[in-house]
């Protein structure tokens, strides 16, 4: 029987890549890219840092281009193997990819012990005992998503703490990690230290406006996430714009707050003292010019709100 082999010294880049996803990528994401497609086809198996060393880069920056064209589904990276020509599964419908019976899964469970302590954690973590539904569930997170049993313990964990067990709610979070290109410990981590900062924020701000007896609505919580991301403003300094808000119109505002706030970005201060010492020029200046900073009484402000709301 003739034994057929073929050596080519090209890689196939697809039309697809180079229109739609190299013009807006980083040029050495591009280049880890190429290689990592070349790697693939030779069937070479090189750590991260060798990859940097070959592409003059720092190691982190060969992983954070991984992780890029992971979120972005042309390639899928897992922290540890890099694949190509399988579509990332649909994550939004679980049923629409291949299920191994319960039988199969627990026969791997069996021969895997990761997976094995993985699910003895996940009863610990979530205090129940699990059906057979929950391990297809927690199978279908590491054999179609991707996660490793120490990703699936750090999502378990993360919902158990926001004092969500239930499965449906676990595997929405899950979709939302995968989307999110967050297959890693660290990537977890990241995630989670930044979610709770974020709650933090959000329950200090609530507890300073005096809104204990309801959330917050998606007005409040835009207005909340812009200081805190777009604007980079600690709660120390919506806390002051709060004061200066209450000073002004004897009420919570969250567009006159924003106004302040906005502004405050406008002149890059970031910092009480810079944004005390900002106002009280601002007064100075109003007395030089006969102003009264503190004379709003033609001013609506309950029309103005919804003016912003409408806006927002």
């Amino acid at each position: 029987m003739p034994k057929f082999n073929y050596t080519i010294d090209f890689i196939p880049v697809s039309m697809e890549f180079i229109n739609k996803y190299m013009p807006k990528a980083n040029g050495a994401y591009v280049k880890v890219y190429i290689l990592s497609l070349a790697l693939a086809i030779k069937g070479d198996d090189i750590s991260t840092g060798e990859m940097a060393e070959k592409l003059n880069l720092l190691e982190s920056d060969v992983v954070n281009a991984l992780e890029y064209w992971n979120k972005e589904g042309v390639l899928r990276y897992d922290g540890k193997n890099v694949l190509f020509g399988k579509s990332k599964p649909d994550a939004q419908d679980k049923n629409k990819v291949t299920k191994k019976n319960i039988e199969q899964i627990s026969s791997e469970i069996h021969e895997n012990k990761a997976l094995a302590d993985l699910c003895a954690l996940s009863q610990e973590i979530l205090g129940t005992t699990l059906k057979n539904k929950d391990i297809e569930t927690l199978y279908w997170f590491y054999d179609e998503l991707g996660f490793s049993p120490e990703v699936i313990t750090m999502l378990l964990e993360y919902c158990v703490s926001k004092n969500k067990r239930n499965m449906n709610y676990i595997e929405k979070v899950a979709i939302s990690w995968h989307k999110n290109g967050i297959f890693t410990i660290d990537a977890a981590d990241k995630f989670i230290t930044g979610a709770k900062e974020k709650d933090e924020y959000f329950y200090s701000l609530r507890k300073l406006f005096g809104i204990d007896n309801r959330n917050l609505s998606k007005t409040e919580e835009t207005y909340l996430k812009t200081w805190n991301e777009s604007y980079g403003m600690d709660k120390n300094m919506v806390g002051l714009a709060y004061e200066y808000c209450i000073m002004q119109t004897n009420k919570l505002s969250f567009p006159y707050m924003n106004s302040i706030i906005k502004r405050w970005n406008e002149m890059n201060i970031h910092t009480v003292p810079e944004a005390e010492k900002d106002h009280e020029d601002f007064k100075t200046k109003s007395k030089q010019n006969n102003l009264n900073i503190y004379n709003d009484n033609n001013i609506d402000y309950d029309e103005l709100e919804k003016i912003m709301r409408d806006k927002m």
